[in-house]
């Protein structure tokens, strides 16, 4: 059972859902505009809000399903925690899609939201907000993801709950810099905080 679930979760997590849309819609990969990223962001940014709603809620529904699954079959704590870091790294590396995919940010939240709610829906008011305030999606989602990991241990007082969010962060943090290194790596030498919040 547990092997099957984490088979499961990276699985489901490799739904392109914003690859899928984006083809149905308009016969196009989504690959190819922007910033080359299968995300809802990327589908707001090159095509239209509509459609990037659409494809948030989609991969909302997708990953909450997946903690939903494995909150109620017979499986082990860490069997659960691994296997939802396993369902966003199929998001961000998807099998279907030659392991180029989105950056884990609704895959992440639709987990969280029904693992810790009341970490996640801190964090995702923080992300709206700071997003909507600073024009700036990458400094929303970095200390939203603060916001997250510091409610998580302050309420479930657990290292290995910490150690799964965290590495959950540290995987959304990793896609990010490594597909966008060569604008990042300047920026942050540089120190060029502005620079660096332009970044998808």
């Amino acid at each position: 059972m547990d092997i099957m679930y984490i088979i499961f979760a990276y699985l489901t997590g490799s739904i392109p859902t914003a690859y899928i849309y984006f083809k149905i819609k308009n016969k196009q990969d989504i690959r190819n505009y922007g910033s080359g990223n299968s995300g809802a962001l990327n589908i707001f940014r090159s095509y239209s809000f509509k459609a990037a709603t659409i494809v948030l809620l989609l991969d909302l529904i997708k990953s909450g399903c997946i903690a939903i699954i494995g909150e109620n079959i017979n499986i082990s704590d860490m069997t659960f925690y691994f296997a939802t870091i396993m369902a966003v790294i199929g998001h961000n590396f998807p099998v279907y899609l030659k392991f180029k995919g989105g950056k884990g940010v609704a895959v992440a939240s639709g987990i969280t939201l029904i693992a810790i709610p009341i970490p996640a829906i801190s964090a995702g008011i923080t992300i709206v907000i700071l997003t909507l305030i600073l024009k700036s999606p990458l400094w929303g989602i970095f200390i939203g993801a603060l916001v997250l990991n510091v409610l998580n241990i302050i309420i479930y007082q657990s290292i290995i709950m910490f150690l799964w969010c965290g590495s959950i962060s540290l995987i959304i943090l990793f896609t990010h810099l490594s597909r966008r290194r060569k604008e990042l790596i300047p920026a942050i030498k540089a120190l060029n905080l502005k620079k660096i919040g332009e970044i998808e």
